[in-house]
Order: structure tokens, then C-alpha cells, then sequence
């Protein structure tokens, strides 16, 4: 079925749906590999009162995506952690580096989000970033596993 069927052009559906509900068509390329329209990313990391890189620097050139953001309270002292969102600009930025060591590429990109220990959370962003990168924190003073995935089209 066609979204647009006319003299000047086709587009074909870019939806399929799946048990776990409408999901984006992606094409690959011989071999397996995803062409190169998507980007994905994944991280991990234990994090303490400092703010930790969980995915580091990440090329967009304008894709939009989402985050997905796991607190695994590895320690089980039932921490939330604190996650944000960073994005640059700068043509051949730097990787992501806490403020305090002078990182003035990067800029927060809206609220910190809060992740409760054990929980997942769905960060999607429509905006147009060159560069973007995820840190997370927490107010305890132990830590608390964290996995994060990007997944950016």
C-alpha cells in the first residue's frame, strides 16, 4: 500500500506492524548490516554522585531518535539516577567532558530526566542535534548500574 500513489511520485510504507505494536520499516544491506541511515549506540556504567558518560559522543547530523535508559540498581539500595540529554554544534566537536574540565561545546538539552531504580525509561527527541551525548548521576552516595541504547533515524 502507498501513502502517496501519482504521476510525480511513490512513497511506500515506511510502517509494519508487529505484536509489540507499529514499528519504523528499516532496510539492510547484503550482508546483514543496517544501512547507513540509522544510528545506534549502546552504553553502560556505574553511577555514582558524579556525572557519568553512559553513551558517549554520537554523530546525528540532524536524525531524530530516541533514548532508552535502564537503572539496574545493581547495589539494591533502591537509587534513582538522574539522566540528561547533551548536544553540540561545533563542527568536529570533543567528546563530552563534565563542565567543570572546560567542555564548552555542549549544551543541556531539556530537563534531567529521573529513572527510579529498576525502571526503564523512553527519552524520544524530534530535534535537529549535529552531536549528541547521555550522562547520568545520582544524589546517593552509592551507585547503581545503568545500561542506555540510542536508536536514531
Amino acid at each position: 500500500m502507498a501513502l502517496r500513489d501519482n504521476v510525480s511520485g511513490r512513497e511506500y510504507d515506511k510502517f509494519v506492524n508487529t505484536s509489540e505494536g507499529t514499528a519504523l520499516r528499516v532496510s539492510t544491506v547484503a550482508g546483514g548490516s543496517v544501512s547507513s541511515n540509522l544510528v545506534t549506540a549502546t552504553g553502560s556504567a556505574d553511577i555514582t554522585t558524579t556525572e557519568t558518560v553512559l553513551i558517549q559522543k554520537q554523530t546525528l547530523n540532524g536524525r531524530t531518535g530516541s533514548w532508552f535508559v535502564y537503572n539496574t540498581d545493581s547495589t539494591g539500595g533502591g537509587e534513582s539516577m538522574d539522566v540528561k540529554m547533551y548536544s553540540a554544534y561545533v563542527s568536529g566537536a570533543s567528546n563530552w567532558a563534565a563542565p567543570a574540565s572546560g567542555a564548552t561545546q555542549w549544551d543541556v538539552v531539556g530537563s534531567t530526566i529521573t529513572v527510579a531504580a529498576g525502571d526503564t525509561k523512553h527519552i524520544p527527541f524530534n530535534n535537529v542535534y549535529r552531536y549528541v551525548a547521555l550522562t547520568a548521576s545520582t544524589s546517593a552516595n552509592a551507585t547503581s548500574g545503568a545500561t542506555a541504547e540510542l536508536y536514531a533515524l
